[in-house]
């Protein structure tokens, strides 16, 4: 379908009219709805995270795209303006759902850390953390590559990453950070960065609460330490 087409589509879904709609036919609302425009965001979601792998993002078209989803155009549109918006949309849902966990990653405490040091029990909020991470596996695995969002990446470093580099540092070091600290912060930040993507890259063969433990037990781990998990368990 020509450019032409594919960008009177978007005009006609942006101006309140789902194309499939168009002569009259009304589909019915409700949950079944709900359940069809979930199903069809997970296809698109998977068959963006594979073009994108395979091309790049200039590497393919609504098009390509629609095809390898199984849908048509008029249904991408009635989603999303273009590809950039879809791009956008799905980074900030995963930003969301992340960030929706700061204020259970602040109230860590450290007799929550200690408990760790000693059962090798994570607090429950890092195992959410890689439990959202996998639902969201096979499109973050690509927007943090090398082929990925280098915006995308620097906000899962800056916001979620630091935050749980945060959770374990005494008090002091958060209410009166030194440069030194920020830079501890960045170190540990970018490094956890790295951690979650060999975990993707790997097919995430870990659960969350071991994931949960690895990245924890790496943070404490001391010069000189035996790397090994905390907890006295393998």
């Amino acid at each position: 379908m020509p450019e032409a087409i594919d960008a009177a589509l978007a005009e006609v879904v942006h101006a309140g009219i789902a194309p499939e709609r168009i002569g009259g036919q009304e589909d019915g609302l409700g949950q079944a709805e709900d359940r069809r425009s979930v199903r069809t965001k997970r296809m698109l979601s998977e068959a963006f995270a594979q073009l994108l792998e395979e091309r790049g993002f200039d590497g393919f078209s609504v098009g390509d795209l629609a095809e390898c989803a199984d849908i048509n155009r008029a249904t991408f549109y009635s989603h999303y303006r273009d590809m950039g918006d879809m791009l956008q949309t799905f980074e900030e849902e995963i930003l969301t759902s992340l960030m929706s966990l700061k204020p259970k990653i602040q109230a860590v405490s450290l007799s929550e850390l200690f408990e760790f040091t000693q059962t090798g029990t994570p607090p429950s909020v890092t195992i959410e953390v890689f439990d959202l991470l996998r639902e969201h596996g096979s499109l973050l695995r690509v927007l943090l590559s090398p082929k990925g969002d280098a915006v995308f990446q620097a906000h899962m470093r800056d916001r979620l990453c630091a935050d749980l580099v945060r959770s374990v540092l005494a008090r002091k070091y958060t209410e009166s950070p030194t440069a030194l600290t920020e830079y501890y912060i960045s170190y540990y930040a970018s490094a956890m960065v790295g951690l979650i993507q060999l975990w993707l890259d790997l097919g995430m063969p870990e659960s969350s609460q071991e994931m949960a433990r690895i990245m924890l037990s790496i943070m404490m781990l001391q010069p000189g330490e035996p790397i090994e998990l905390k907890g006295g368990r393998k």
